[in-house]
């Protein structure tokens, strides 16, 4: 069933299909995080390790030699480097990725509220089923109850 085939105004159906829009947004980011979560873990344990090994190891625990050490070390350097980047890219896409949950929700609240219906039978409450059972099996959206 398309948005045509429920005899929605224009309105309606632009909303819906905010509503479809910001929840794939959101399915994206969600997908995607995992990815970058686990890209991080593992780079943090390299540095880690060698860190551990390259440089605190051989140093002795000498400042100004685990300081040499490291700068000396490109490839720990970069890497170093590429952990810190990477962890305040993957803390910044959590940032996103709740924001754009808050929207979803904020636009699904909004899209219950407008097509609120009555307890009984009637045209409304048909249209309303109709949209609310469509938006479940197409793009697993609810708007049946709030929370």
């Amino acid at each position: 069933m398309k948005w045509p085939e429920l005899n929605l105004s224009d309105d309606a159906i632009r909303l819906l299909e905010k509503l479809r829009d910001r929840k794939q947004e959101w399915d994206k980011l969600k997908k995607t995080q995992w990815f970058f979560a686990i890209l991080t873990g593992v780079l943090v344990l390299y540095v880690t390790f060698s860190f551990y090994h390259k440089v605190l190891l051989v140093s002795g625990g000498n400042a100004l030699v685990i300081l040499d050490l490291l700068t000396s070390n490109k490839l720990l350097s970069g890497s170093l480097l590429a952990c810190i980047s990477l962890f305040i890219f993957t803390r910044n896409r959590v940032a996103r990725i709740e924001k754009a949950k808050s929207k979803y929700e904020n636009i699904r609240m909004e899209t219950i509220d407008k097509l609120d219906a009555s307890w009984l039978k009637d045209v409304k409450s048909e249209v309303r089923d109709q949209i609310s059972s469509f938006l479940d099996k197409e793009y697993d959206i609810n708007i049946v109850y709030k929370s």
